[in-house]
């Protein structure tokens, strides 16, 4: 899908409920030292009701369960530098049942049967990961957690999304983060499996081997970091992002400062992608109140691209407002 544009939508319902801790981890390099356990409930009511007869209204509501583990890092034998090579495990669970009626169209939420015209009564997603880490440096193999460009975990639905890869990450000085990875599957928040990425544009899809990817963050000064990412899917398109924030904190008031860029461009095989989209945002918080003002513009001689299989780019400055609105 290109972008996310909905004709015709008068009304639109997402009802949320979520009980349990925070859904994912933050990324980071730091060495474990205990377990950790996260269980969630959610309840998710979705309804979207057209203005055009033609089209039928979509949506659902099902309530899930799921666990997430994550093992702390054990040492192994193995120790070089004084310092020892350990190893751990992370797994995922996570199902859902439809408690509402099936109303034979897809919703984005829960499977779709194409030949039967129907939606899942249930479903389950599963996965788990190999980790072995050194001093301030971790390899992961397996199911990802991605926090990134072209590669975001939704909670906005349902189930969550995740990737299927390696990834190795690094703080290598106090200023520089490094991160480099290669994504070889996805499994979207409305499928149970695994699956290569794939694009569509103008009836057209082809599917990519893999994401290739880097991503540098840099801490220039207490109150200034920045953020260069680039990836490669493969046979597909080539993203690059930069990122600027500056936080000045004052004793009555914080001022926050984002700056975003994003360039995707195809790679010269099968599309013609051409488009950037600029961003900046301005955030004042005083006391318990915030107040926010940005702006966000897509140019280019293209459509923005997105991977197939509702995957959002939520590191925009505002993502929310460019999926859902009524001609």
């Amino acid at each position: 899908m290109k972008y996310l544009k909905t004709p015709y939508l008068k009304f639109s319902t997402l009802l949320v409920i979520c009980s349990g801790h925070s859904l994912l981890w933050a990324a980071d390099t730091a060495q474990q030292s205990e377990d950790e356990w996260k269980f969630t409930l959610k309840n998710a009511y979705i309804n979207r009701d057209f203005d055009n007869d033609a089209l039928k209204d979509t949506g659902s509501w099902s309530q899930a369960a799921s666990l997430f583990y994550k093992s702390k890092m054990h040492d192994t034998p193995l120790v070089i530098a004084d310092k020892p090579i350990t190893i751990g495990a992370d797994a995922s669970v996570q199902y859902a049942v439809r408690l509402s009626s099936d109303k034979h169209v897809a919703d984005t939420v829960l499977p779709f049967n194409k030949e039967t015209q129907s939606q899942v009564s249930d479903f389950l997603k599963y996965g788990a990961t190999l980790k072995l880490g050194y001093d301030k440096t971790l390899l992961s193999v397996g199911e990802l957690w991605l926090d990134l460009p072209v590669t975001a975990v939704d909670a906005s639905r349902q189930l969550l999304a995740s990737y299927w890869g390696t990834n190795l990450k690094s703080q290598l000085s106090d200023q520089l983060y490094a991160e480099i990875g290669r994504v070889e599957k996805v499994s979207p928040r409305n499928e149970e499996d695994f699956k290569k990425f794939s694009f569509t544009a103008n009836g057209m899809t082809k599917e990519s081997d893999g994401l290739n990817y880097i991503d540098l963050r840099y801490q220039f000064t207490p109150s200034l970091k920045g953020e260069y990412y680039f990836g490669n899917l493969e046979d597909l398109y080539n993203k690059h992002y930069v990122g600027l924030e500056h936080n000045w904190k004052q004793p009555n008031f914080a001022l926050t400062s984002k700056f975003k860029y994003f360039n995707a461009k195809d790679d010269g095989n099968t599309f013609d992608i051409d488009a950037q989209n600029i961003g900046v945002l301005e955030t004042l918080k005083v006391k318990n109140h915030t107040f926010g003002l940005g702006y966000q513009q897509i140019i280019g001689e293209s459509a923005y691209p997105l991977p197939d299989g509702f995957l959002p780019e939520t590191y925009f400055i505002n993502w929310n407002a460019t999926g859902f609105f009524k001609e």
